[in-house]
């Protein structure tokens, strides 16, 4: 049966040996229970899935939704679906809000009827987006997040795989992935979010060190094609930004620091301002021109190649107008800034407000707007912690490297995206959040402190049994002195690991117990 997090073996008395963990990749399936073999099946599935979306009816529907249900279902019959508390408690005060203001408040405000349709089509997203960032809990809890990971680059693959086919050999039928005849949207229904999810999955892919080179080499070239197909600038950005954080090493696939961190800043600023060189210099030198005759038959190609021949016609024209949706979105923001403007009544107060019918094609002034700013700020806040800050234990940085990682390209593309709604958002952050849940709290003491606190307290001891081998009967001084040593020693080590991962069934007591010495005899040699 598969536990929280991988176990830990047992420590040996004497001397101290690293414990070892189990990894749940390398059990043997025939050594599995029926039930987490269905539940890994299930999540290959989730994977796989993640890659569709498509508005069916007028709905934004995805294959991901029943297999989201099912794998609820199956993880609350078999009692491992397991809540956290506080992100449940945020999610029935975000809920419980916006229902009040949709019904009580919008009515009031404005001249418009309550939208029962759209009022509960929201509420069924906000329903879904939550289990989806359970789901990503459960994944970790369970030992199967990397699998999960691993089947939505696969299912990434094999749908930019298909844009390489159709530019050589057009299929029948496929006509349909393609947005104004040429931009390539994949199994969604706008090239931008197609070309965000796929950057998210290339990232999934550098992160993961058990693929192989010749492997992850012939993948990366086939997804890096799949967003320049798609012809979208903002996943041209976001991609050329991710080259820069995975070339520079800001993030380890380990999650480990190889720089201080006033290096790591430096770098990213660096790279940052080189990235805003080129496309503004670029334009005004021969690069662009050459650039724009090579990409001159590739329509796709051609679209983006913009960003270096003219980038401001590149971010303000030709579909990229953003202005006016944004607009809309602050206007919203300053008229309920803090209870927002409820569910399903976006569209219909912006219309009143500003005679525009438009989202806000960023995901931070989407949910501003809608929760209103206390709630978005608490969860934004959290979401950056999470994704930012390194879990307590060991057990789960290298997952927390991968999905925060994948995650930070979410982030990136929501600049210019509504992705409020997107499963895929709401699964990695739920396995980011997981490797801080399932991982022990960060010490409060320093490393440094920690361990002078504990060579202080060794000396102590040491003067202590010194000053006893002088009485006749005293315990021998080298007992005290030895194990005041052994202890400091100890808590070193466990300062400098900063603290292993308890296993979820039998948590790891916290001091070790060690065999002393007897007192010797009356009679006996002192």
């Amino acid at each position: 049966m598969s536990t929280a997090v991988p176990t830990l073996g047992a420590r040996a008395p004497m001397p101290a040996a690293p414990a070892s963990e189990v990894r749940q990749d390398r059990i043997p399936l025939l050594y599995r229970e029926p039930f987490e073999l269905l539940v890994m099946a299930i999540l290959v599935v989730l994977g796989l899935t993640l890659n569709h979306s498509a508005v069916i009816l007028g709905l934004n529907l995805s294959l991901a939704d029943p297999v989201v249900a099912a794998l609820v279902v199956v993880l609350a019959l078999g009692r491992k679906l397991w809540i956290p508390v506080a992100p449940l408690v945020f999610f029935l005060v975000l809920t419980v809000q916006l229902l009040a203001v949709t019904v009580a408040l919008v009515p009031a405000w404005t001249s418009l009827p309550v939208p029962v349709s759209d009022t509960v089509l929201d509420l069924t997203k906000l329903v879904v987006s939550f289990l989806c960032l359970l789901l990503g809990v459960q994944a970790v809890r369970l030992g199967h997040a990397r699998l999960a990971l691993r089947a939505f680059v696969v299912g990434a693959v094999m749908v930019s795989a298909i844009a390489l086919i159709t530019q050589v050999a057009p299929l029948p039928g496929t006509q349909a992935l393609y947005y104004g005849g040429f931009r390539f949207q994949g199994l969604t229904n706008d090239p931008n979010n197609y070309a965000v999810m796929t950057i998210a999955a290339l990232a999934v892919l550098w992160y993961d060190r058990g693929v192989r080179l010749w492997l992850s080499i012939g993948a990366s070239a086939i997804l890096i094609s799949g967003v320049l197909l798609s012809a979208s600038k903002t996943g041209a950005i976001t991609l050329a930004l991710l080259v820069v954080w995975r070339a520079l090493g800001l993030r380890t696939p380990l999650g480990e620091d190889t720089q201080s961190r006033a290096r790591r800043a430096l770098a990213a600023v660096g790279a940052l301002g080189i990235a805003v060189m080129v496309l503004l210099v670029a334009p005004s030198t021969g690069l662009g021109g050459t650039l724009a005759e090579f990409t001159d038959h590739v329509p796709a190609l051609d679209r983006i190649s913009t960003l270096l021949v003219s980038f401001d016609t590149a971010i303000a024209g030709n579909g990229s107008e953003r202005s006016a949706a944004w607009g809309t979105a602050i206007a919203l923001i300053l008229f309920s800034p803090m209870l927002g403007v409820g569910l399903g009544t976006y569209l219909t107060v912006a219309v009143e407000l500003t005679g525009h019918d438009v989202l806000a094609h960023n995901t931070y002034l989407q949910i501003m707007a809608e929760w209103g700013l206390p709630l978005a700020i608490i969860f934004l806040t959290w979401a950056a912690a999470v994704t930012l800050l390194k879990p307590g234990g060991r057990a789960h940085r290298a997952l927390w490297a991968t999905s925060s990682t994948a995650f930070l390209v979410l982030l990136v593309g929501s600049v210019g995206l509504s992705l409020n709604n997107s499963r895929l958002f709401w699964f990695l952050l739920g396995l980011t959040a997981a490797t801080h849940l399932l991982s022990p709290k960060r010490s409060r003491r320093s490393p440094a402190t920690a361990g002078a606190q504990a060579r202080t307290a060794a000396a102590r001891a040491g003067r202590t049994a010194r000053a006893r081998a002088t009485t006749p009967g005293a315990r021998p001084p080298h007992t005290a002195a030895t194990d005041a040593a052994d202890v400091a020693a100890e808590l070193d080590a466990e300062t400098a690991a900063g603290g292993a991962s308890a296993p979820a069934a039998a948590p790891r007591p916290s001091v070790t117990t060690r065999r002393l010495t007897p007192f010797p005899s009356p009679g006996g040699p002192r």
